[in-house]
């Protein structure tokens, strides 16, 4: 099993402009994702796929990137089981901060003989926390079949359509918002940041710091809402 994390990133976000690129302490959002996910004990790579004119945005930080439409989520993701020879693809969008590599790994092992492994739905993580384990043949076959706007938003309905497992958190914790695509959202993840610093906090741990910073947690909770699987 050949496992690649692809990072579904784009720059045009009309909310929050560049947000894959926003500052958290000195790091850019999408460099502090990547250092999570090299947390994940089950990959073998970590990819950023992007629409080809954010390319070279991406590459100036020194990130692998496989590119291709802007609107075409699922050829973007095609293009990386292909030029990297994938057998499983774990998919997460660029405005994940607190992208829960010890989670992933939890999934990566439930995943062998599965299509669709994901923790959206039903939602019981907070939004943020979002990522889905594929099949290379699910994500053939769904390229085969699905086209027009389906193809940017495959995910949304090959959760409608298709069987999935889901991982499912020990309790409700989607009252929270750990995704970043407004400014409060971004204060929120720098409040987190300065208390986490260098290390590598599991789902547990920011979940813990979640509950215990309720006026923190307060400053984005009017955005709470499930938006399921949703195109980045």
């Amino acid at each position: 099993m050949r496992v690649i994390i692809a990072i579904q990133a784009r720059l045009g976000s009309s909310r929050l402009p560049n947000k894959a690129m926003v500052d958290i302490w000195g790091v850019p959002l999408i460099s502090r994702m990547i250092q999570r996910l090299r947390e994940v004990k089950g990959a073998d790579g970590v990819i950023v796929a992007c629409p080809i004119k954010d390319a070279p945005a991406f590459k100036k930080l020194g990130l692998r990137v496989i590119s291709g439409p802007e609107q075409d989520v699922l050829t973007r993701i095609m293009n990386v089981v292909e030029e990297t020879e994938a057998t499983k693809i774990v998919k997460v969008g660029a405005d994940c901060p607190f992208v829960p590599f010890d989670l992933i790994d939890l999934a990566i092992q439930v995943s062998k003989d599965k299509g669709i492994v994901q923790n959206t739905v039903p939602r019981t993580y907070p939004d943020g926390f979002d990522f889905e384990v594929w099949d290379a043949v699910m994500l053939s076959s769904l390229d085969k079949v699905l086209g027009g706007d389906q193809r940017e938003w495959f995910t949304s309905w090959a959760l409608e359509h298709c069987e999935s497992v889901p991982i499912k958190a020990g309790g409700d914790f989607s009252r929270f918002r750990l995704t970043v695509d407004y400014p409060e959202d971004l204060e929120v993840a720098r409040a987190l940041y300065t208390d986490m610093g260098k290390e590598q906090w599991g789902f547990s741990r920011i979940l813990e710091w979640c509950i215990q910073n309720p006026e923190i947690m307060k400053k984005n909770a009017h955005r709470v809402t499930d938006f399921g699987a949703r195109p980045k």
